[in-house]
């Protein structure tokens, strides 16, 4: 098996511990469209992205554009999170390995761009944050192009389903990590090459 040298990191419950902030948010945004608040356990088994296509299943007729303004004017008011666990010890270990990595995220870029700087610092673990993307299956072909990432050398880690059928589309390995918002048996139906607990266990695949 190829070595993998290049790794795409999703944001949100991958990286970074915002489940509760983003599900107080999205709760935000049904209230201003008049839809009834449902429970975090319930959100963590129907949210799907693009989330456009989560916002249309509950009614919302509204652009993007607008919905997007809606999230925007409650998120941060709700505070900053945390990184995730372990992320920084994981992250220093490939940086230390030579390995390039990357976000590919629907986070908001301004949102991530503050997210990263307040997680890390000076410390520059990214070749790139590519935030606001809101289909990923649209983008990943042309930002592996743009960034000269062979596909026998990269990985896609995610805690969604849409990052992994991303990666099946681009034809790149996958990683499933089961630190944010979707459950394992959702995560496990679109057939990820591995799932991992957590970022540590990207040690233990023997691809690296």
């Amino acid at each position: 098996m190829a070595a993998v040298n290049n790794v795409i990191f999703d944001w949100s419950g991958t990286i970074s511990n915002d489940l509760p902030l983003v599900y107080e948010t999205v709760m935000k945004v049904f209230e201003h469209y008049g839809i009834s608040r449902i429970s975090l356990e319930r959100f963590r088994l129907e949210y799907t992205l693009p989330y456009m296509k989560y916002a249309r299943k509950f009614g919302i007729t509204a652009s993007k554009e607008e919905v997007d303004e809606v999230f925007n004017s409650h998120f941060r008011k709700l505070g900053f999170p945390d990184p995730l666990p372990g992320v920084h010890q994981a992250l220093e270990e490939l940086h230390s390995m030579g390995k390039s990595m990357i976000v590919l995220s629907s986070h908001r870029q301004r949102f991530l761009e503050e997210e990263a700087k307040r997680f890390f610092g000076s410390r520059n673990y990214f070749v790139k944050l590519f935030g606001s993307v809101h289909n990923k299956e649209d983008e990943i072909e042309n930002i592996l192009q743009q960034l000269s990432f062979g596909l026998k050398g990269t990985i896609i880690v995610g805690d969604t389903e849409h990052d992994i059928l991303a990666g099946k589309s681009a034809g790149i390995f996958t990683a499933a990590v089961l630190t944010g918002y979707r459950p394992k048996e959702k995560l496990a139906a679109v057939k990820p090459n591995f799932i991992i607990n957590d970022l540590s266990g990207l040690f233990k695949l023997g691809i690296l």
